[in-house]
Formats: C-alpha cells, structure tokens, sequence
C-alpha cells in the first residue's frame, strides 16, 4: 500500500516502459509514481500521450518531471495536464482534492439477478432499478459525481459461457458487474461484501396420511411398552371393576386403559373426536439426505466446473449434478417449481422462500448445511483507475448501515418483480392467499 515507483521513460521506449510498469505494478496499479520523461522537443502531445496510456493502464497518480518542470494530470472528464509549481503541490492535490468523476461516464452491466440486481416498471411505467449490488454502485458514482449508464446483459441466455464472462468483464467497457462472479485471474475483485453460504432447495416434506399416525409415530420398542402398558392398564382397571362393582368385563376394560393410553376423557364412544396436529415427514437437512430422493441438483452452466472441484462434499451430491437450460433453471427456482433441487447463494435462498411469507406451510425449504462459504464481492476488469476508491466507499457503505438498507430495500423489490415476472409469464401464483397479500405491498408501486 506504501509503494513509490519512481521509472524513467523515454518518448521512443514508451510502449516497452509500460509493459514493464505493468508486470512490476500488477493489482498495485493505484500507487505513487513518479515518472522522469525524456523527450528531444516540448510538444506537450507528447506529455498528453503519456498521461493517456497512465489513464490505460490505470495510474492515477503521477508525477511527471519533464524539461525541469512538474506535471501531473487528471482523466476526467478528459484528459487534461495539470502544470505543478512544485513536487509539494503534488502531495496537497492528492489529499485536498476529492475524486471527482466530472460526469464521466459508468458503464455496468445490468443482469436480472434478484436480489443483487434487476428491473421492472412500476404501476405507473417507470422503470425500476434495484438490487443491493446496483444500489452500492448507484450510490458511488453518485457520490463521486460520476454519471451512471447501466446497460442491460442477459445473464440467462443459454450461449453465456466463462469465454463470455471474461469478455463481458474485460472487454465490453464494463467498470463494474452488479453479480457475484466466480473469483477468476482474468479479472479483478473488490473487497468482500459478506461472506455467503451456498445452500440447496428441496421440495418441503410432505404430509403423512393421518390413518397412519400411529404406525409412524412409535418405533418397535415403543409399540413394545405400550402393549406393556395396555396389558398392566387393563389388568388394574378389571381388579378395581371387581372389588368396586363385583363384574369383571375384560373388553370393556382392555377398552379403557386404550382410552388412557390415548388420552381420550370421558366415555368410550361418547367423545369420539380427537384433536392432532399434523405430521409430516422428516425435513431434509444433512447433505447426505439427498439420496433419499430421485431429485438431480440443477447447476447454472458458469458454475457446474466450480462445483465439480469442491472438496469434501458427499459422494451423492457430485453424482447428482448436472447442467441443462438456464433459462428454465432460472424461471424454475424464481418459482419454486422444484422439479429438482437447486442452489443458490444466501442471499438469493432468503428472497426466493420470502415468496412463502404467507402460506399456512411451505411448498419449498432449504437444506441446513451449506455447500461451502465463501466471500462475495463486485467484479470488475484489471487496472481500474478507481479501485482504490470504490472499496474505500464500499466499507464506507457497510460501516454506516447503508449496505443493510439496500439489501432490506432489494428483498422487497424483489419480491415485486417476481410477482411482475410471474403475472407476464403465465404462470401461476404460489398460492391466492400468498399472492393477494404480496399484491397489497404490490399495489403501492
């Protein structure tokens, strides 16, 4: 963090000069240099040009001693050299002078990602931007005076391979991309978000057969002390008739200590309704419980060799992945059509059971224990000029609590565009009661 470079370039090895800044400076690119530029002449093209390739490579601040003089430069909105009466001015324009974009231009990639970022028009037919990613980005170009231009990607599409990942990243004139993206060296990352969890959803268990609650409900030893128990019951119950009334009725009284043992009060016959809960069957939970279905884990393309390289997982769970048509992953999981298992990060998994708030019991669950945690960040290209800057304002945003109102504000959002997405898709609802409520909260926007 403390590194000064101090290089010597020359008009005819600037090229060469670069190249080597570049290896030496790899992810360090937003350090001091201080540059001793050698030209014949004073044709300030030449410094321009220089500054020109700095702005490429992403060095922001340099100090260029050329023909004893000093010179330094900004890159927004264009390139223009700033003359230095001396190196100390230097220093004092680096801290006084806050980064300031001048309304220069942010391109993002806009992707249709829920909870992190996504669109729809509101009742009016405004266009809606949300998600906690595009909400951290929004607020820093904002804040540095910058002009946003999101540009729509369709993160879906059944073509979308790592290839066009790295090429949507790197080449495309993106900054930023408002998603998780596998960490990859063919881009670069910022500093971590939180650290997400990557969990597994399962079809809810299902309700037992209520003709079956007492089969299911005890074990051989238990069944084993309740016929104990109905035989000592019954046995007391016929010696106390005896004594008390002088009969002994073996079926009524095999009838009674029934009536305990159930808890039925009152007379055998008269009260013949018995309140329950309930049953189901038992919730998938450890990973291993996979196996107890014949569900397969649909995998999203980019991550199905990501997957595949985890460690210490259940044999089960790499036998069950597979890879198929995102665009019916996504629409499946956005629906909680579990016609397989899906994942999903943190994030995502507490948007998508939102959906659930409502219903008297949920259609869909998730599973425990995670895949595996790791940190979540923002993904943008090597050698962004600004960096530096947006991870100082992404701690920023999380010190002051504003990374917590984003994700609140994007949950409900998300929950509107689902509903929006479900309606134009034809699809059906969750259930009535579930989305008349949702359309309550709905009807406001």
């Amino acid at each position: 963090m403390n590194i000064l470079t101090v290089a010597r370039i020359d008009v005819n090895n600037q090229k060469v000069s670069f190249s080597l800044l570049g290896e030496l400076l790899w992810r360090r690119h937003y350090t001091k240099i201080i540059v001793f530029f050698q030209s014949v002449d004073e044709d300030e093209r030449q410094l321009v040009s220089l500054f020109e390739d700095s702005f490429k490579n992403g060095y922001l601040s340099v100090l260029v001693l050329w023909h004893n003089d000093t010179y330094t430069y900004t890159p927004y909105p264009k390139i223009r050299v700033i003359h230095l009466k001396n190196y100390m001015e230097f220093g004092e324009l680096q801290q006084r002078n806050p980064y300031n974009l001048n309304q220069f231009p942010i391109h993002i990639a806009v992707v249709e990602y829920p909870p992190r970022c996504f669109s729809f028009h509101n009742r009016q037919g405004e266009l809606i931007r949300s998600g906690y990613y595009y909400k951290i980005l929004e607020n820093f170009v904002k804040h540095h005076n910058g002009t946003l231009n999101p540009v729509f990607v369709d993160a879906w599409a059944i073509s979308f391979d790592e290839a066009s990942i790295v090429d949507l990243v790197n080449n495309r004139g993106f900054s930023f991309i408002p998603t998780y993206l596998t960490a990859s060296r063919h881009y670069e990352s910022s500093d971590c978000i939180h650290f997400g969890k990557c969990y597994l959803l399962v079809p809810a268990a299902r309700e037992i057969n209520q003709n079956l609650y007492l089969l299911v409900s005890f074990d051989r030893g238990m069944w084993f002390m309740v016929a104990l128990l109905l035989v000592i019951l019954t046995a007391l119950i016929a010696l106390i008739k005896r004594f008390l009334f002088n009969k002994c009725d073996m079926i009524e009284s095999i009838m009674y200590a029934l009536q305990v043992i159930i808890f039925i009060s009152g007379q055998l016959l008269r009260q013949s309704f018995q309140y329950t809960s309930r049953i189901y069957e038992e919730d998938l939970k450890p990973l291993q419980d996979v196996g107890r279905t014949k569900l397969g884990i649909h995998t999203y393309t980019l991550d199905y060799k990501t997957f595949l390289a985890l460690e210490n997982l259940p044999d089960i769970i790499y036998q069950r992945f597979f890879t198929g048509n995102n665009t019916e992953f996504n629409i499946n999981r956005k629906n909680l059509n579990i016609v397989n298992i899906y994942m999903g990060m943190d994030d995502t998994v507490d948007l998508l059971l939102y959906q659930q708030i409502y219903m008297k019991r949920p259609l869909v669950k998730y599973m425990p224990e995670p895949l595996f945690t790791f940190p979540m960040f923002v993904s943008m290209p090597h050698r962004l000029p600004f960096i530096e800057y947006f991870n100082r304002h992404l701690w920023y945003v999380t010190d002051s609590g504003l990374l917590k109102k984003f994700k609140v504000d994007s949950k409900w959002d998300g929950i509107i565009y689902i509903v929006v997405v479900t309606e134009l898709s034809g699809y059906e609802p969750l259930s009535k009661v579930n989305a008349l409520n949702i359309h309550k909260y709905a009807h406001n926007y």
